[in-house]
């Protein structure tokens, strides 16, 4: 059979046509996607890298008689794609991060287009979202990006409030045409109260490790988050491969760890209406004037926590003034009214404004709300004294914090599970596109697939599941390489998970 046909698109009109066909024109490309490595839990950017002939200086975007003059920049998508059997699939979509032509018309006159994806944007942006109770992580993820508007080259020409016009050719974007996720397995007690300069990126890696789940970037550009059960449930191998390898990186025993940490930090959401800060010094308000006090939130101990749904102070019962700093001379209260001018997770400023004579703001003024408390950093431990007797001691800690207690023990048990026993690894394997019997199975299959792989020469015979994906191409060769995660030969036993909830001889808890 034939084989694939590589094609390159430039957007030049930024409108998601990809007008400009530069097929002809590309030298060489590289591109990849996903995780770097095993048991990542947010992925890599997704980036690529494209040279190109530049001998009509097309692609010198300073050229003002280039083809492409105005319309080669930062931030116009490229798009590559491939058809093989007359199914055509997107391989990867990003946007031009940098573009550097080389000098010297006697030169080789190539021009290199470097590329970027949406987690490189993430990192520039600040994310500053409302207070969440009782979310899961898909939901909160969702919040973020939708308040932080920064979308994926693979959305264009929507309407983006504050930052664009609604108008003909432009409509309303929705979260939901850029973002795919599983339903989470954890219930958060609050998240948002993350502290200030925050990027969106950081957000979503804090949110993606409470619930040990996964975030990345697939080929058309979208978003995708899968749930901590995501792997341990997938049990079906779609295709099955037997000594088909040009490269293997395969190590056997490098990981052992049967020490495994896991941190939790408990949070909890209080009653509404309690006290979530007070004054504790009285303040002084001119007559006619106004005060602005920025009240910290803490509990009754003095320890910082977060607070939402703050109630409007109101007199007598939420603050008092006096003419005289102690409290004695005349109650002014009823001069007094108040409101709350700006908020954050962990912090809020109340407006005093005082329509008769001066005096003070008692230090038992308060502010009410419901406090948010995230306690102390906390590691449980989980150890294997076989494991430890035949190897040594040899720890390991998990990346990210959980929630609870529970959560913290499920995930070191599983991660233990994985680690306890020295095993072969194969952390990545490549592939000769060009190979037509596995041509379908390169284009067709990417990150999330389940594999089932044999190598004679290491023995290794198992299942893994894809992560990532490194495609190297030119004119006379494509090598794919793809970066695996082990699924085991546990079955895990998932509590509520249909076919997952038979807790037998051969099956331990898994990661809930």
């Amino acid at each position: 059979m034939a084989k694939p046909e590589f094609k390159f698109y430039l957007d030049t009109l930024n409108n998601g046509t990809f007008a400009a066909n530069i097929t002809t024109k590309v030298i060489s490309a590289d591109w990849q996607l996903g995780f770097a490595a095993p048991f990542d839990k947010m992925a890599r950017d997704n980036t690529a890298s494209f040279v190109v002939n530049n001998v009509n200086r097309d692609f010198s975007p300073e050229y003002a008689s280039g083809a492409y003059y105005g319309n080669l920049t930062t931030g116009r998508a490229i798009k590559v794609t491939s058809t093989y059997a007359s199914v055509t699939r997107t391989m990867w979509l990003g946007s031009i991060a940098s573009i550097a032509p080389t000098s010297n018309s006697n030169g080789t006159r190539q021009t290199t287009i470097n590329c970027s994806g949406w987690m490189e944007r993430a990192l520039r942006k600040e994310s500053l979202i409302p207070i969440q109770l009782n979310k899961r992580a898909d939901e909160i993820i969702a919040v973020i990006l939708d308040e932080s508007d920064i979308l994926p080259p693979s959305v264009i020409g929507v309407w983006i409030l504050g930052n664009s016009l609604l108008g003909s050719n432009t409509i309303l974007g929705a979260v939901s045409d850029y973002y795919s996720a599983d339903v989470g397995d954890s219930t958060f007690a609050f998240a948002g109260d993350w502290e200030a300069n925050t990027s969106v990126h950081s957000a979503i890696m804090q949110t993606v490790d409470r619930e040990a789940g996964r975030f990345f970037q697939m080929r058309d550009g979208k978003l995708q988050f899968y749930r901590r059960l995501h792997f341990p449930t997938d049990v079906t191998s779609l295709v099955t491969l037997t000594d088909k390898n040009s490269e293997m990186d395969y190590e056997f025993g490098a990981d052992v760890a049967n020490i495994v940490q896991v941190q939790y930090q408990p949070r909890s959401v209080g009653t509404v209406g309690d006290t979530v800060a007070t004054l504790g010094t009285a303040t002084a308000i001119g007559a006619a004037s106004t005060l602005d006090i920025e009240y910290r939130f803490t509990d009754g101990a003095g320890t910082a926590i977060g607070a939402t749904a703050l109630i409007t102070p109101a007199a007598t019962t939420d603050y008092t003034v006096f003419a005289n700093d102690d409290g004695t001379g005349a109650n002014l209260t009823a001069n007094v009214t108040a409101s709350i001018t700006r908020t954050n997770a962990t912090a809020a400023t109340v407006q005093y404004t005082n329509t008769g004579a001066a005096g003070y703001v008692m230090p038992t003024s308060k502010l009410r709300g419901t406090p948010l408390t995230k306690y102390e950093l906390q590691t449980y431990t989980a150890t294997d004294s076989t494991s430890v007797l035949a190897y040594g001691k040899l720890g390991y800690t998990s990346n990210g914090v959980q929630d609870t207690l529970t959560d913290a023990i499920t995930l070191a048990d599983y991660e233990l599970s994985l680690f306890k026993d020295p095993v072969g690894r194969v952390n990545s394997v490549t592939f000769a596109g060009w190979d037509t019997t596995l041509t379908p199975t390169l284009l067709t299959y990417s990150i999330g697939t389940r594999i089932t792989m044999h190598e004679t020469q290491t023995g290794v015979n198992g299942d893994w599941f894809v992560l990532g994906e490194t495609h190297r191409y030119n004119s006379g060769d494509w090598r794919v390489q793809w970066v695996l995660e082990d699924a085991g030969t546990i079955v895990y036993w998932a509590l509520g998970a249909a076919g997952f909830s038979e807790l037998g001889d051969t099956t331990i808890l898994g990661p809930l």
